[in-house]
C-alpha cells in the first residue's frame, strides 16, 4: 500500500507541474493579466509593481519559477478593487464553499446509494422502475433550471431564506446552504443512484456472492457486508471528482443564490476584470482537483486490493 501511495503522489506532483505550466502559459505568456481591460484601468505604476512582483521582467523559466514560488508560499498578489491580499479573499470565501460541497455530497450520497441499492436488490420491481424514471428525469434537467425553480418556488418559505437578501439580513449558515446544496445534490444523486445500481447488479452476479448465500448467510449480511463494499468503488471515484469540482467553486449555483463562496467570488471578479483574483481561483481549483483525485485513488486501492498491483 505504501508503494502505491508514493506512486500516486509522484503522479500528482507531475500533474500539478503540468497544470500550473499550462496555466502560466495561458495567463502570462499568451496575455498580460495586469493590463487595462474594458472599463478597468490599471495605472502604469501599479502594472509595473505587479509585473515585478510576479517576475514578468525576467526570462520565461524564471517567470515560471517565480509563479510557483508565489503559489506555494500563498503570495497570490493584491486584488485590483479593494487592495486586499487575494489569499485573504479566498480564505474568507473557502469555508462557505467547503460547507456547500460537504452538505451537497452528504445529501446526494445518502439518497443515491440507498436508491441504487433498492433498485438493484429489487430489480424490475416498482421501486426499480421508479428510481430509473426519477434519475433519468433528474439527469436530463440542467442544474441551473433546478436552481431557478427552487429559488422561485421554495426560497422565502419554511426554513429556506429568501433570495436575494439585503445586506442587513443575517441568515445562519445551515439555512443559507440548504437551497444551493439541494440544487447541486439532485443531479449528483441521480448519477450516484445509476452508478450504484449498475455496480451492485454486477457484484450480485459474482461467484463469491453465490457462495455466501450457499453458506446460509442472511440476505442483509450478503448485501451490506459482501456486496456493498465492492459496489461502492465507482461511487467513491465519482464523489471524489464531485468534491474537487465543488471545492473549486460551483459558479452557477453560488451566483444564483448569492452564496458567498469561491464560485461567486470568481464570477464577481470576472465581471470586474479583477485578474489577480481570477488567476488565483483558477489555480486553486486545479490544485484542489488534483489533490482530491489522488485521495480517491488511494481509497480505491484500499477498497479493492487488486488495484494496488496495477
Amino acid at each position: 500500500m505504501g508503494k502505491f501511495v508514493i506512486r500516486r503522489l509522484a503522479q500528482a506532483v507531475l500533474v500539478v507541474i503540468a497544470a500550473t505550466l499550462l496555466l502560466f502559459i495561458g495567463l502570462f505568456v499568451l496575455g498580460d493579466p495586469f493590463a487595462s481591460t474594458g472599463d478597468k484601468v490599471v495605472p502604469p505604476e501599479t502594472q509595473a509593481i505587479l509585473r515585478e512582483k510576479f517576475g514578468l521582467d525576467q526570462s520565461l523559466p524564471m517567470q515560471y519559477l517565480t509563479y510557483l514560488g508565489n503559489l506555494f508560499t500563498g503570495d497570490l498578489g493584491i486584488d485590483f478593487n479593494q487592495r486586499r491580499q487575494v489569499s485573504e479573499m479566498i480564505g474568507d470565501a473557502l469555508p462557505a464553499t467547503a460547507r456547500l460541497a460537504l452538505v451537497a455530497i452528504v445529501i446526494d450520497v445518502l439518497i443515491g446509494v440507498v436508491a441504487g441499492i433498492i433498485a438493484a436488490v429489487w430489480r424490475y420491481s416498482f421501486w426499480d422502475v421508479l428510481v430509473t424514471i426519477l434519475t433519468t428525469l433528474a439527469i436530463g434537467v440542467p442544474t441551473f433550471v433546478i436552481g431557478v425553480w427552487l429559488r422561485q418556488t421554495v426560497s422565502g418559505n419554511f426554513i429556506f431564506p429568501g433570495v436575494p437578501r439585503s445586506f442587513t439580513e443575517v441568515v445562519p449558515w445551515y439555512q443559507e446552504v440548504l437551497l444551493p446544496a439541494l440544487t447541486l445534490a439532485i443531479v449528483d444523486a441521480a448519477f450516484i443512484a445509476r452508478l450504484m445500481r449498475g455496480s451492485m447488479l454486477e457484484v450480485l452476479r459474482a461467484d463469491y456472492i453465490r457462495t455466501a448465500r450457499a453458506k446460509g448467510l442472511g440476505e442483509r449480511t450478503v448485501i451490506l457486508k459482501h456486496a456493498f463494499r465492492n459496489s461502492i468503488i465507482p461511487v467513491v471515484t465519482y464523489v471524489g471528482i464531485s468534491i474537487g469540482v465543488l471545492m473549486g467553486g460551483a459558479l452557477i449555483t453560488e451566483t444564483l443564490f448569492q452564496y458567498n463562496g469561491v464560485g461567486f467570488l470568481l464570477v464577481k471578479s470576472i465581471n470586474q476584470n479583477n485578474n489577480p483574483v481570477i488567476m488565483a481561483i483558477v489555480t486553486f481549483a486545479v490544485l484542489i482537483y488534483v489533490f482530491l483525485s489522488m485521495i480517491v485513488d488511494v481509497l480505491y486501492a484500499y477498497l479493492d486490493p487488486r488495484i494496488r498491483l496495477s
